[in-house]
């Protein structure tokens, strides 16, 4: 017992001293004049987040859906800033405040694997095997034959591959550990989502085109700034999951009072979600509710099943409207320009099917060729996360994804097992279809490599962890 136990220690001290080390690397980046200002707020930031780790904790995953918000950080005359970033490092405001916290978790690990030896300190890493070889396929693409450039590739692979694992699925499994936990982080994701509604609300009675009596959900400026992006995907991708996690709050919450209001903001995210009139949303929609139909609601649908009909009926002008959007000269345009980067993609694969063409190259590949840019003018990124992995990473990074994405579903049908029948799978079903759709929506979109994807489905792991807790608890 004793050497099983200083095992887990070293494991600890490993991976603390590991979050160091990448931070390290990643600041390194940064030169004069403004390293020193740079590290006098990065070393404060860390020490708030020390001692107040779940408020830099929730704060940080409040901003994710604020992808509108980013910082440009000069990297000063290195070589190495100059050579991976270009001159300056773009980030999202989200990276910036994951940062401290993530730094502060490794501080932590080594406080307390030294100061206590607190096992409880030890990492739960979910999926960590699958994810590594995710991001070894993107290390691998140096080696393509389209010669990518080594430097900004391996930059690529650490952010934000790995950042990515690191911010939003190993930190919440890490911090979320107790149902009040649980609670805290998804009202502030609630929080965001609710926020991002309310400004798509507004849009539907004001307008662009004053001919219109009402107009399409999308984000709106919040005080002059873009921060929930301009397009009204970046609304939908967000009611796609926000709906389902307020759902699963309040199933999670004891106030009754507080119940019916989570339910209602559910009902109001997906309104809001319909009114963007997105494909992808409805698409995904259906998915998520056939998955809950098909499974812990069964009984549900079969005792509520003539309101699910008149639901549906009220649904079909939303329906129709979404069908006439297709036949338009916008949706139109649209497809056909999503159709051509499925084509150079598929292109550049199968000159280069093993490897791709290196990690992070997609839009530099795509400004590369010319009919693209003479027909649509400036390059765009993949819409779509298989085509993106598929042209940068090859046969290595669509294998990789497959293993993720199998060992994921795996995971949730052991632990809805383990739950039993009770009110914990039906929790845990609705943080499934919040992450589900979190995945599937960036099928056809572009924010794969951010929160928006990738929390929700850290959320739902972290859920497993303390739903399944409390059932083994109350078996014993």
């Amino acid at each position: 017992m004793h050497q099983v136990t200083e095992e887990r220690d070293y494991a600890t001290l490993t991976w603390g001293m590991f979050l160091i080390l990448v931070l390290t690397l990643t600041f390194t980046a940064i030169g004069p004049p403004y390293l020193s200002i740079v590290l006098l707020a990065l070393a404060f930031a860390i020490l708030f987040a020390y001692r107040f780790i779940y408020a830099a904790f929730y704060a940080a995953i409040f901003l994710v859906p604020f992808l509108g918000i980013m910082v440009s950080v000069p990297t000063g005359g290195l070589l190495i800033g100059q050579l991976s970033f270009g001159g300056s490092l773009d980030v999202f405001l989200v990276e910036i405040a994951m940062f401290p916290v993530l730094a502060a978790w490794a501080m932590r690990l080594i406080a307390f694997w030294v100061g206590r030896h607190d096992v409880n300190w030890r990492p739960r890493l979910p999926l960590i095997k699958e994810y590594l070889l995710l991001f070894l396929a993107h290390v691998l693409s140096i080696f393509s034959s389209a010669y990518p450039d080594r430097a900004f590739t391996l930059q690529f692979s650490l952010r934000p591959v790995l950042f990515d694992y690191l911010a939003f699925i190993a930190l919440p499994v890490n911090l979320i550990k107790s149902k009040k936990r649980l609670i805290g982080a998804l009202s502030v994701v609630l929080v965001a989502c609710v926020t991002a509604a309310l400004t798509g609300l507004v849009a539907v009675f004001f307008p662009s085109d004053p001919s219109m009596v009402l107009g399409r959900a999308h984000p709106l400026p919040i005080f002059g700034v873009s921060a929930l992006g301009e397009n009204h995907n970046e609304l939908a991708e967000i009611m796609v999951y926000g709906s389902f996690l307020a759902w699963a709050l309040a199933m999670l919450v004891k106030d009754q009072r507080w119940r019916r209001i989570l339910l209602w903001l559910g009902a109001f995210q997906t309104l809001i979600g319909i009114l963007t009139f997105t494909r992808t949303f409805w698409i995904v929609s259906v998915l998520q509710a056939t998955f809950l139909a098909l499974t812990v609601w069964r009984d549900s649908v079969k005792k509520y099943l003539s309101q699910l009909m008149m639901l549906g009926i009220l649904l079909l002008p939303f329906a129709i409207g979404v069908l006439y959007y297709t036949t338009t000269y916008t949706a139109q345009s649209s497809d056909t320009t999503r159709l051509s980067l499925t084509e150079i993609a598929f292109d550049y694969f199968k000159d280069n099917p093993i490897f791709g063409v290196g990690a992070g190259s997609f839009i530099q590949h795509i400004g590369s060729t010319a009919l693209f840019t003479i027909e649509y003018g400036a390059p765009l990124d993949s819409h779509g996360f298989i085509q993106k992995l598929m042209m940068e990473t090859g046969s290595l990074g669509l294998a990789a994804l497959l293993i993720l994405v199998v060992a994921f579903v795996l995971f949730v049908r052991q632990g809805l097992r383990s739950v039993g029948s009770g009110r914990n799978q039906k929790i845990l079903s609705l943080f499934i279809a919040a992450a589900g759709g979190a995945f599937v929506y960036q099928l056809f979109n572009t924010d794969y490599w951010t929160g928006k994807m990738w929390l929700p489905i850290g959320l739902c792991l972290a859920a497993f962890q303390v739903l399944g807790h409390e059932t083994e608890e109350k078996r014993s």
